[in-house]
């Protein structure tokens, strides 16, 4: 160490040493580890340690390369989300308009004309289907008709 005041005044530079061989050896804790990195890397490290210092410095670089980039999966969530609020919104809204749009519509088309008035509409509807029912064929005759030369088969 130099001859400043240091906040690392605690430990000798046989004990920096020391400390060095155990990071090396992978017996230091976390905390040791950053003290260490604090006391290499402030400037009351001596050119001696410069070694260590450069090991240090790329194994952080690793550690920063191959860290679980959060931003990134940050970033991918809130697009999930996003996607996840506009399908709701779309089904929402879907679900309002057909539930409250009005199911009883009565239109017809009569002449090409349309016609809106549900008691016209019914009104057609009835002179419709009283034609057909002044005809007097029955369903009966007419499966008989359709079936019946299926009988007369050996």
């Amino acid at each position: 160490m130099t001859g400043k005041s240091s906040t690392h005044s605690t430990r000798t530079p046989h004990d920096w040493e020391q400390l060095i061989e155990r990071y090396y050896a992978g017996e230091t804790s976390l905390h040791e580890e950053k003290e260490l990195r604090k006391f290499l890397f402030s400037g009351e490290a001596d050119d001696r340690y410069d070694d260590t210092r450069a090991v240090l410095a790329y194994t952080q670089m690793g550690r920063r390369q191959t860290a679980p980039r959060v931003h990134a999966t940050r970033h991918h969530a809130l697009r999930v989300w996003a996607a996840a609020a506009c399908i709701a919104l779309m089904l929402g809204g879907g679900i309002v308009y057909y539930t409250t749009a009005p199911r009883d519509t009565c239109v017809a088309y009569v002449y090409g004309e349309k016609q809106t008035d549900p008691e016209a509409v019914i009104s057609q509807m009835q002179q419709s289907v009283s034609q057909f029912a002044s005809t007097d064929v029955a369903v009966e005759s007419q499966l008989d008709a359709i079936f019946s030369p299926l009988e007369s088969i050996p």
